[in-house]
């Protein structure tokens, strides 16, 4: 039987991506006869505490960890056989305790969201203590290729320390309605995202301006500090009417189902795409930003199409193709369907840390 500790740098308050990742790692652990617990911030969901509970994981806080820091050393030292970091930076307080608790080994999850520029370029200083707090790291898992050529460059990573486990999408929860998405004259158009600036919905805005289908509708699903001027924009633009925002919502199978097409118009180097993949798990015809590892995800024009980021005439044109042909809406969210099923499952993705996990205890 293997000990794992799961770290996370989380509070798992939602039913999001993350928090049916450790339900399902949890079901994963069980499956193969090993204990696994998990260290995060609270609040806890109830459902994910609840699942966690009825599959024999304990649930401690990470606060409690760095508040004695020797105690828990000891602890983690003795109680686990693998210490999975997740969320967490190389020199973060957590990742520090981890690293001293031999013979634990110590696995290293790099999941940035967004790799911007000026983190490439981090200071050499920055990027030598990066890379000595991770040389008592046993093995670093980066989330797409993408990240994976950036994290081993930053830590000068050796090909044997290195791998890449693809985030996992729960394809049950996450699937096509049962009936054809009929338009019935009017395309919906699903845009899913926390409203700040580099998630580029501006240019989704912009771009609707620009349809020759004035009947199409936009919906945009999360809040945040770009909210207002997106009302602002669409108001300006004169297609207010046509643009609804919904704000944070735990609903997105639903509004999923409820949509033609979605559009993911990021212009920052996104290192995956939870909500596009999402997205194309539930069979919608998707349309994205050349950036980052999305075209690790789609296969320009197999299973979505791809645009420049930032460019809203070339969004437009993607979505008059789509809003006037529903059978390449169709074939579209067909492929997009088969593709994130074979590559992306949630099932996949913990497979694989397990056997990842299995590997280093060897």
């Amino acid at each position: 039987m293997l000990r794992v500790a799961v770290l996370i740098n989380l509070a798992p308050r939602k039913l999001g991506t993350f928090e049916l990742w450790l339900a399902a790692l949890a079901a994963e652990a069980r499956l193969r006869g090993h204990r696994m617990d998990v260290f995060g911030h609270e609040p806890v969901h109830p459902v994910i505490a609840g699942q966690l509970r009825d599959l024999g994981a304990g649930w401690n806080r990470i606060a409690q960890l760095e508040r004695h820091p020797f105690a828990s050393v000891r602890r983690l030292a003795r109680d686990y056989d693998v210490l999975h970091l997740n969320l967490f930076g190389p020199r973060a307080r957590t990742s520090l305790i981890a690293y001293a608790a031999w013979p634990a080994r110590t696995l290293f999850v790099n999941r940035h969201s967004m790799i911007e520029p000026g983190v490439i370029r981090a200071a050499s200083a920055r990027r030598l203590l990066d890379r000595i707090s991770l040389a008592r790291v046993a093995g670093v898992a980066s989330i797409s290729r993408f990240v994976k050529a950036w994290t081993d460059e930053r830590y000068a990573l050796k090909p044997a320390e290195s791998r890449v486990i693809y985030n996992g999408i729960d394809v049950e929860r996450f699937t096509p309605p049962p009936a054809t998405r009929a338009a019935n004259g009017k395309v919906r158009v699903l845009a899913a995202a926390f409203l700040r600036p580099d998630k580029g919905m501006h240019h989704a805005v912009g771009a609707f301006a620009l349809l020759r289908d004035s009947s199409a509708t936009l919906q945009i699903a999360g809040d945040g500090p770009e909210q207002s001027r997106l009302i602002d924009r669409a108001r300006s633009l004169g297609i207010q009417d046509r643009v609804e925002f919904l704000g944070l919502r735990n609903d997105l199978p639903q509004l999923l189902n409820g949509a033609h097409i979605f559009v993911h118009p990021v212009v920052s180097q996104e290192a995956f795409g939870n909500t596009l993949a999402e997205a194309m798990a539930s069979g919608c015809a998707v349309i994205a930003s050349r950036v980052g590892a999305i075209p690790e995800i789609i296969e320009d024009g197999v299973s979505g199409l791809l645009v420049d980021a930032g460019d809203e005439t070339g969004i437009a044109s993607a979505l008059n193709r789509l809003i006037l042909d529903s059978g390449e809406r169709d074939r579209l969210g067909m492929n997009a369907r088969k593709r994130v099923v074979e590559r992306f499952s949630l099932a996949r993705c913990v497979r694989e840390h397990f056997d990842w996990c299995e590997d280093i205890a060897r």
